[in-house]
C-alpha cells in the first residue's frame, strides 16, 4: 500500500513553529522570559524539578526551540519541545506532527501550490535575515552602551569594592603584579537600555568588563553594601548579588595579563605565550593571580560560561580552577563538560585541573596560605 504523502514537509512545519516560538512556548506553559544569553530556564515537567537552572531552551535565531536538561541529559528540537511539554503528551513523532498542524491551524489535507510554497519560503527567509540583522544591531548598540558606562567609571582602588576584595575576601591586592583594570566601581549611575529604553539604577556595584576578542561585550556586576563590608543583603537573599548584562557568551573578565603585561592579541602577535588560568568567579581567580604572576588569569563569570570560551593564541596551557563547592551531581557534570571542551581544543597542549584540598573552603584560603 502506497504511503499517503504528508500535507506539509517537516522542515516547513518546523520553520513555522520557530517563527511563532514565543506563542508556542506560552501555550505549552513555558514562561517567555529569556535571560541575557537568550535562554529560557523552565522547570522539567517530567521529573521532580523544584529549581530552574539545569534545563534551558534556546531562543536565538540559530537554535530556536532547541532544549536540553543538563541534569538528565534529555534534549531535542522544537518538535521534541512539544512532545516534552504538551499535555496530554503526544505518544510519538507523528503525533507531534499532527499536534503541530492543529496548533498552527493548518488544514491537514490541503497543500499549497509549488509557487506559493516557494514564495512563502523566500518571505520567511527575508524575515529571518531581517530579524537577525535587527537583533545584531540591538546587541551591538547595547554592548557599546555598556562599554561606555564602564569606561566612565573609576578603577576600584580606594573604593568599597577594593575594601570588599581586600578585607572581606582576603585578597592582598597590593601583591598583584598588575592591578585588574577590568574592575571598576559604580557608587551611583543610571544606565539606559538602548533596546528597551528602560532606565536601570546601579548603586554600589563592582562592575567588571567581560571581553571577547578585542571588545567589551558584557558587564559582570557584584552588588555590595555601600561600605564594601559584604554583598548587598537584599540581593544576596535571592541569590542575585552577582549578575551579568550584555553578551557574556565567549567573554571573560581578564584579571591578570601575566608577566608580559600585554593583551592577548598583542602577546600573540609577538609570539609570547604562557599558562592561562580560568575560573568561575573574581574571588576565585584573584588569589591565583597573586600567587601565580606567571599566569594570565581570567574569570568566566559562571561555570557554564567557562565552557564557552575559545582557546586564545596567547595560551600555551590552560589551568581550570575548580571550586570545592561544586559537589552536586549537576555541577560535577557541568564541570566535566567544561573540561571536555578545553581538552577538545588542546591539540596536544597541556590542560590541568586545580582545586583546593579537601576541607579548604576556597582558593583564597588555600592559595594565600601557600603563598604566605
Amino acid at each position: 500500500m502506497e504511503r499517503r504523502p504528508l500535507p506539509y514537509p517537516w522542515d516547513r512545519v518546523k520553520e513555522e513553529l520557530q517563527s511563532r516560538v514565543r506563542d508556542l512556548a506560552e501555550d505549552l506553559g513555558i514562561k517567555w522570559k529569556p535571560d541575557g544569553q537568550g535562554l529560557l530556564h523552565p522547570l522539567n515537567p517530567n521529573r521532580k524539578d523544584n529549581k530552574p537552572g539545569s534545563m534551558v531552551i534556546w531562543t536565538d535565531p540559530g537554535r530556536i526551540g532547541a532544549w536540553k536538561d543538563y541534569a538528565s541529559n534529555d534534549q531535542g528540537d522544537i518538535f521534541g519541545m512539544i512532545q516534552f511539554w504538551a499535555r496530554p503528551r503526544p505518544a510519538g513523532k507523528m503525533d507531534v506532527y499532527w499536534w503541530a498542524l492543529e496548533w498552527l491551524g493548518w488544514d491537514k489535507g490541503t497543500v499549497r501550490t509549488l509557487s506559493e510554497d516557494v514564495e512563502a519560503r523566500e518571505r520567511r527567509e527575508r524575515e529571518r535575515i531581517a530579524e537577525e540583522s535587527r537583533s545584531k544591531a540591538l546587541a551591538d548598540a547595547k554592548s557599546r552602551a555598556l562599554f561606555g558606562l564602564w569606561l566612565g567609571l573609576p578603577p576600584i582602588a580606594g573604593t568599597p569594592a577594593e575594601h570588599y576584595l581586600r578585607e572581606v575576601r582576603k585578597v592582598p591586592m597590593e601583591r598583584l603584579a598588575h592591578q585588574p583594570g577590568a574592575l571598576r566601581w559604580a557608587a551611583a549611575v543610571d544606565w539606559v537600555d538602548p533596546e528597551t529604553g528602560e532606565v536601570h539604577e546601579w548603586r554600589n556595584v563592582m562592575v567588571s568588563a567581560m571581553t571577547a576578542d578585542k571588545r567589551v561585550t558584557a558587564l559582570h556586576r557584584t552588588w555590595l553594601k555601600a561600605d564594601g563590608s559584604g554583598p548587598d543583603p537584599a540581593r544576596k537573599a535571592n541569590g542575585r548579588h552577582k549578575t551579568m548584562i550584555g553578551r557574556a557568551s565567549g567573554a571573560a573578565i581578564r584579571l591578570s595579563p601575566g608577566p608580559s603585561g600585554l593583551s592577548p592579541t598583542a602577546a600573540a602577535k609577538k609570539g609570547i605565550t604562557g599558562p592561562l588560568g580560568i575560573g568561575e568567579g573574581i574571588e576565585t581567580c584573584l588569589p591565583v593571580a597573586v600567587a601565580r604572576p606567571d599566569y594570565r588569569v581570567w574569570a568566566a563569570g559562571s561555570l557554564s560560561l567557562m565552557g564557552l570560551l575559545e582557546w586564545p593564541d596567547c595560551a600555551s596551557a590552560v589551568v581550570l580552577l575548580r571550586d570545592n563547592d561544586w559537589e552536586k551531581p549537576e555541577a560535577i557534570a557541568a564541570f566535566d563538560r567544561v573540561e571536555a571542551h578545553w581538552r577538545a581544543q588542546a591539540r596536544g597542549r597541556p590542560v590541568a585541573v586545580v582545586a583546593p584540598p579537601p576541607g579548604v573552603d576556597d582558593f583564597s584560603s588555600w592559595v594565600m596560605g601557600v603563598a604566605a
